[in-house]
């Protein structure tokens, strides 16, 4: 910012603490206008007054809540065939300054470990076996056992930072490594929890349900290690919950499925936390996520 930008700023922020509530009203319409790029200004602001400090808060919010939208609503209508692309957003709600360019490249970084590692003369189970030594073993992807509905766990540069995540966390970044490396591996939304398919070839969508069924070779527990598993393990698993099998808990589900599970755990995350204001602008993404 310029230097009267930089004055004006401020003179703005000052009237947030006007007792006329229309004054500060306006003054926040006026910031929320301005989008997003004024979102690192604002959290550089050092507010000593809690209601000024409140008020400069919801004005970040709504400005990250409208930029959000405008982006998921484009992932929505194009191919959503980047999965990496929809959690970057929903970690920036949390995280406003994320860098996104630092996100990539550590995702970069730990497609081409598992790349150097690979060879395409291996068999499926194989060519998993290398990808899970890399990405468990070596970088020490895990569960967060300890506290595994903790909201952290759906933002994937907490994910990428700490190791620990759900089942659908890690299984997207399984997934987003998986894409890059050509390997034929999609999500399924298994009850109560969610796995991976590895098929016998890359799928575009024009497959049919008897297709999609036979190009299955095996599943993959993205929880656990990577531990691999079969159709009739699901079953055992279902019955096990006592849950009635349906076919679509054997097939992949699309990317907009993956998105609304992991917008479903923020969901249920901040229920328990009591966290009322954050499940409400949840809610409002998951709408976006079904139009």
């Amino acid at each position: 910012m310029a230097t009267m930008e930089k004055n004006e700023l401020n003179a703005l922020i000052t009237l947030l603490d006007d007792p006329d509530q229309e004054v500060h009203r306006m003054v926040m319409e006026k910031l929320i206008s301005c989008g997003p790029g004024i979102i690192p200004d604002l959290t550089s602001v050092e507010v000593l007054e809690p209601e000024t400090q409140k008020r400069l808060e919801q004005v970040i919010n709504a400005i990250q809540f409208d930029d959000i939208v405008v982006r998921l609503k484009q992932w929505v209508s194009g191919k959503k065939d980047d999965l990496l692309e929809p959690a970057l957003l929903i970690a920036r709600f949390q995280y406003p300054n994320l860098d996104e360019a630092v996100v990539k490249a550590e995702i970069e970084r730990i497609r081409r470990d598992i790349w150097l590692e690979m060879n395409y003369n291996l068999t499926p189970l194989e060519q998993v076996n290398v990808f899970n030594h890399v990405f468990y073993s070596i970088n020490g992807f895990a569960a967060n056992s300890q506290n595994l509905f903790d909201a952290e766990n759906n933002f994937i540069n907490s994910v990428l930072e700490t190791k620990k995540g759900n089942p659908v966390s890690l299984g997207l970044l399984y997934l987003i490594l998986a894409k890059g490396l050509g390997m034929p591996i999609f999500g399924v939304n298994l009850a109560q929890h969610f796995i991976l398919s590895y098929h016998n070839k890359m799928m575009d969508g024009t497959e049919n349900d008897f297709e999609v069924r036979k190009s299955i070779l095996f599943y993959i527990n993205c929880l656990n290690k990577g531990i691999i598993f079969t159709r009739d393990d699901i079953t055992l698993f279902l019955k096990r919950i006592n849950v009635e099998p349906q076919p679509y808990h054997y097939v992949p589900c699309d990317n907009l499925t993956v998105v609304t599970l992991l917008v479903n755990n923020l969901i249920h995350s901040y229920e328990m936390a009591g966290r009322a204001e954050k499940v409400r602008t949840m809610l409002k993404f998951k709408e976006v996520l079904k139009a």
